[in-house]
């Protein structure tokens, strides 16, 4: 065809997830990559609708879209993403209400931004070239669209979905309505991905799912009932190891798994360490309640044993005021979090922890909001991402009075960073300076290597004055191992020298 594509993507690790595959089908059909937005004959805006900020970047496209398409009438530009979906739930069927409901989202979209040609649902991409008018045959079309090849951006990171889409619609959210319900994927298909990725050499793997630690096997979830799946607190869910001896990883084709295949998240963690090589893996995001002491402990021995799991653990917190939580829909106490936090410690060595919390909830007094200074003071996270609360049409928070002045969030939102993790983290970044850190090389760029400590933290390494480096000319080159003493520490980083 010789026309070119390029995507935009906002938002989570899941959307640069799903554009891998976007970009993977469009090469399918013909297309080729450009190297800017100027140069596209189609642009694909991969959107994030966690905030209306996210929203709103979208459709401050509008200038620049409309003089694209002054330049080149032929340009096609499609929406897809959390904007693209949001309103419906489950699988839309010809001549049903959720069709009807589809179309409808499509109609306001294309009046908010009627330069969007072609809305689609990440869900739908195998339905893309159909909607830009291309005749082809896909001779097999996954029932998952997890299950479609990305093309992935980096040779030795990759993120492997596990799982999309949410069932426990905390009030302020709106993935599950973005997202749609919880599907968990095939464990086959994700060992499969996973032994192919390590065997390509990739240094560096992330399981994604909006509640990681919540998957479930679909042979065990059909056979359960909606209620049960529903519920936060799933009694044998992560708590039973499969018998080792009955792992079984055969061959270099694919991945052969017996009558016992994994029935939960911490089954699959258990086959996935099993397979063999240089390698780290990872995990987000976790909700607390499925983190259990016999996942922690399993953790813990991986990071002991030097095989995959990396000391790290995202783990959101929202709030740490017991009443903001029950009106959050969290479903776990303060108590019961800082529990969790206490076993993570004591069980896995070198562990850094990364939490969201969300700032100016309806109803968050003054005290409300020192419990969480105090809670973060206590626990003392290497890293958080905070919000100011934004209310979410559809969303129940959206009934509730967003009564917290934005300049008041703003304040909160600004102590939080500045006056509490600022400080905390530092202090647990100094305790590392003289440790010497197995790490992962980013980017060597002029006299300078970025990498990753297997704490993910980031590190900024001096090489010698005077030269101008590049992996050409260096040994030690991007999706390397390698050790580096740390020499010195910020907030938000380390600095260190090869050793």
């Amino acid at each position: 065809m010789g026309k070119k594509y390029y995507i935009k993507t906002f938002g989570c690790q899941m959307n640069y997830s799903d554009s891998e595959r976007f970009a993977h089908l469009l090469e399918k059909i013909g297309y080729k990559p450009a190297e800017n937005i100027d140069n596209a004959d189609l642009i694909i805006f991969n959107s994030c609708s966690i905030r209306q900020k996210a929203e709103d970047r979208i459709s401050g496209l509008r200038p620049r879209i409309e003089r694209l398409k002054s330049q080149k009438p032929g340009i096609k530009v499609v929406l897809s993403g959390c904007m693209a979906r949001r309103t419906w739930d489950g699988n839309p069927k010809s001549g049903s209400p959720l069709q009807m409901k589809q179309k409808k989202r499509e109609s306001e979209l294309k009046k908010q931004m009627p330069w969007i040609d072609i809305v689609i649902e990440t869900k739908e991409l195998a339905k893309l070239p159909q909607k830009l008018g291309i005749k082809i045959k896909i001779k097999r079309v996954p029932k998952e669209y997890l299950s479609y090849t990305p093309k992935y951006s980096s040779s030795f990171q990759a993120y492997v979905p596990i799982s999309t889409g949410c069932n426990h619609f905390c009030t302020y959210c709106i993935v599950p309505f973005a997202r749609g319900i919880e599907i968990n994927r095939s464990a086959r298909e994700i060992i499969s991905e996973i032994k192919g990725l390590v065997q390509k050499e990739y240094r560096d793997i992330t399981l994604l799912g909006q509640t990681v630690n919540r998957w479930i096997s679909p042979e065990i979830t059909t056979k359960l009932k909606k209620e049960m799946i529903a519920n936060t607190n799933i009694p044998w869910l992560n708590k039973k190891l499969l018998d080792t001896k009955k792992i079984k990883l055969k061959n270099q084709e694919k991945t052969v798994i017996d009558s016992n295949c994994p029935e939960d998240f911490l089954q699959l963690l258990q086959i996935l360490d099993e397979i063999d090589g240089n390698w780290w893996m990872t995990f987000m995001s976790s909700h607390p309640n499925y983190m259990t002491d016999e996942l922690i402990t399993f953790i813990g021995r991986s990071v002991r044993e030097n095989k995959h799991i990396r000391p790290y653990l995202h783990f959101a917190l929202q709030s740490g005021n017991n009443n903001i939580l029950r009106r959050m829909n969290r479903k776990y106490t303060v108590e019961e979090f800082r529990k969790k936090v206490e076993k993570m410690e004591k069980e896995i060595p070198g562990l850094s922890i990364s939490t969201d919390i969300i700032v100016g909830f309806p109803g968050e007094s003054d005290k409300d909001f020192m419990d969480t200074v105090k809670l973060m003071k206590d626990l003392k996270f290497d890293m958080a991402y905070i919000n100011e609360y934004s209310p979410r049409k559809g969303t129940v928070s959206e009934l509730l009075k967003n009564n917290i002045p934005h300049a008041e969030k703003e304040r909160r939102k600004t102590y939080l960073n500045d006056e509490i993790l600022a400080k905390t983290a530092l202090k647990k970044n100094k305790l590392m300076i003289g440790t010497v850190q197995n790490s992962l090389i980013t980017e060597i760029k002029g006299q300078t290597a970025k990498g990753q400590t297997s704490n993910m933290k980031d590190i900024r390494i001096e090489l010698a004055t005077g030269v101008e480096y590049s992996a050409d000319n260096l040994k030690i080159k991007p999706g390397d191992f390698y050790k580096v003493r740390i020499t010195g520490a910020t907030s938000w980083a380390l600095t260190g020298t090869f050793l």
